[in-house]
């Protein structure tokens, strides 16, 4: 009885051994080992590591996976989100006229096939209440639910909270934010431009500085003059448009229909 027989058998192995092989050379390691078929389909390489190193990788990196979902989920948390999108999906978006179809379709496709090895970033462009808001959202659920890390951040409400974190009694620090910006997977910087001061213009320009070459989703009602009346405006708008396609999305107030006016 060979060293593995001896085994099972005083560890009660109750199957019978169907086919064995003695002495074979596994590709992978290089390694002698003992090959062994039981009556119940298992099968087993006394001498070679191989397969339980590959499911030592594989837990890992489920393991990996699960902690990666849960930190994306807990800086989820910290997005900042007018609460009428949460419904927001692609299948509820209703396109009113042919630029809007086609903008949801390249969002859409955008989602789909969004990966960390390929950065691309998405400039939504266009009047109010075409649906810039709804449309970066229904990514944001599409690419969260692959595991990605996503944070969403309305820009008005981003820089009051900026202004916050100056508080004593915050609970979480300027540069605690801007390094949770600087790092997720995919940023959204929803109604850029809106009442940019100052203060304002010099703090985007630093955390949109930080996502140069990621993936980034910014939505605006402003023009390219209006994205670039100043200096300092101008310097951002040339980091937004880096590796950005421009979807315009130009069409009926969905909040104004059915209102006489």
């Amino acid at each position: 009885m060979n060293p593995f027989e001896n085994i099972a058998t005083k560890v009660g192995f109750k199957n019978n051994i169907t086919k064995q092989e003695h002495g074979l050379k596994c590709d992978k390691c290089g390694r002698t080992y003992d090959y062994y078929e039981f009556d119940n389909g298992q099968i087993v390489k006394d001498g070679c590591d191989c397969e339980m190193i590959e499911l030592a990788k594989q837990r890992k990196a489920d393991f990996d996976k699960h902690n990666r979902i849960a930190k994306a989920n807990s800086i989820f948390k910290k997005s900042i989100i007018n609460q009428g999108l949460a419904q927001c999906t692609f299948n509820n978006y209703q396109a009113t006229n042919e630029e809007l179809s086609r903008a949801k379709a390249l969002c859409e496709r955008y989602a789909n096939n969004f990966s960390v090895d390929n950065k691309q970033s998405l400039l939504l462009q266009g009047t109010f209440g075409t649906g810039k808001s709804h449309l970066s959202m229904a990514m944001v659920k599409t690419v969260r639910a692959k595991g990605y890390s996503v944070l969403y951040m309305n820009v008005p409400q981003l820089i009051s909270t900026i202004k916050g974190t100056y508080n004593n009694n915050t609970d979480i620090t300027e540069q605690e934010l801007n390094r949770i910006i600087g790092d997720v997977d995919l940023m959204v910087f929803d109604d850029f431009g809106i009442n940019m001061n100052d203060f304002a213009t010099s703090k985007m320009f630093e955390l949109i500085e930080s996502r140069v070459g990621k993936h980034n989703i910014y939505t605006t009602n402003l023009n390219a003059q209006e994205l670039s009346k100043n200096k300092d405006m101008q310097r951002i708008f040339s980091r937004i448009m880096a590796n950005t396609t421009l979807i315009k999305m130009n069409g009926e107030d969905y909040r104004m229909r059915g209102i006489n006016l």
